[in-house]
């Protein structure tokens, strides 16, 4: 029972972060089905580091407190990553959904490609190994230290942050004005452009992040063939179902970051019979997220601007 809460905070972390990310886009009027494409990126980015900064420092490149500054560097990264998609969703104006899919293609062959160079650089057979993968823990036992943790204090602290900034702040009601009807907030003087690009690169530093903090656990088995376990298309679901809005996305992501935990490591909580069952455990949560799609998307409406380019010239 206490992996199972463990890997329910960690999917917590990941899923609630990947859902932060796409609700910065799309409040700000773009469709981001990206995110899934920059979780890859942030991971990525995170191995990359750690593999050359172990093999530069040797030894002493171990230390779990490597995790904070790699993870920031990560999602930095990731960020300025996003730029080609804003480049293409806000210069271009080209379709959102194609752009995003793009990205995700993209990701996945740069993965392919930069752990192949990563593969050689390391000269270690088949397998990277890099640092940074045991848990930084914060909690005061053993028992605790994979859930009151360095992945859970950072998702906290955006979560909070974000939701100030976006409800609380004269730059959330700009923000979300966007969204809604970009012409009258240009009217009042509003630089929506500026604001669209603001977005974009705020939700590539959120799903780096969250992509940074799938890498630092042992299941985070990637690898030329296998992403991020396809989280960050849960996590779209999560800000569908969850109405755009971060106070109600986190329940939704603890309901779903259970289930994935569950689905994945509780079987052994079943009688024996069930092991054999295990890959059909495994497709429950993405099934769920169908289901979920299908039944919320009839009273869920997101910013009325998403997915329209904006031009000015339109008023």
């Amino acid at each position: 029972m206490e992996l199972v809460l463990s890997y329910t905070f960690f999917f917590l972390c990941i899923l609630l972060l990947g859902t932060i990310a796409g609700i910065f886009s799309e409040r700000v009027g773009i469709v981001n089905i990206a995110i899934n494409g920059f979780m890859v990126f942030g991971t990525l980015m995170y191995i990359a580091i750690s593999v050359v900064f172990q093999k530069l420092i040797g030894n002493q490149g171990g230390s779990e407190w490597n995790q904070i500054w790699i993870t920031l560097f990560a999602g930095g990264l990731t960020s300025l990553f996003a730029l080609l998609f804003g480049f293409a969703t806000i210069k271009l104006k080209s379709e959102q959904t194609i752009s995003g899919f793009a990205i995700n293609l993209l990701s996945a062959g740069v993965a392919a490609l930069l752990i192949l160079v990563l593969l050689k650089f390391q000269n270690a057979g088949t397998v990277l190994t890099f640092n940074g993968r045991s848990e930084l823990a914060l909690g005061p036992s053993t028992s605790w230290k994979n859930i009151i943790s360095f992945k859970l204090l950072v998702t906290i602290i955006i979560t909070v942050a974000s939701w100030y900034a976006l409800r609380k702040t004269k730059w959330g009601l700009r923000f979300r004005a966007i969204g809604e009807n970009p012409q009258a907030a240009d009217v009042a003087g509003v630089n929506v452009n500026k604001t669209k690009w603001q977005g974009i690169l705020i939700s590539g530093f959120i799903a780096g992040i969250s992509g940074a903090l799938y890498a630092q656990t042992n299941i985070a088995s990637f690898s030329i063939t296998k992403d991020v376990q396809g989280l960050g298309y849960i996590a779209l679901s999560i800000m569908i179902t969850g109405r755009w809005k971060v106070t109600l996305s986190v329940l939704v992501s603890f309901f779903f970051s259970l289930l994935l935990a569950i689905s994945f490591y509780g079987v052994s909580l079943f009688p024996a019979d069930f092991v054999k069952y295990k890959d059909l455990f495994n497709i429950l949560p993405y099934a769920l997220t169908l289901i979920l799609m299908l039944v919320s998307s009839k009273n869920s409406y997101g910013p009325a601007a998403a997915g329209i380019p904006y031009d000015k010239s339109q008023r």
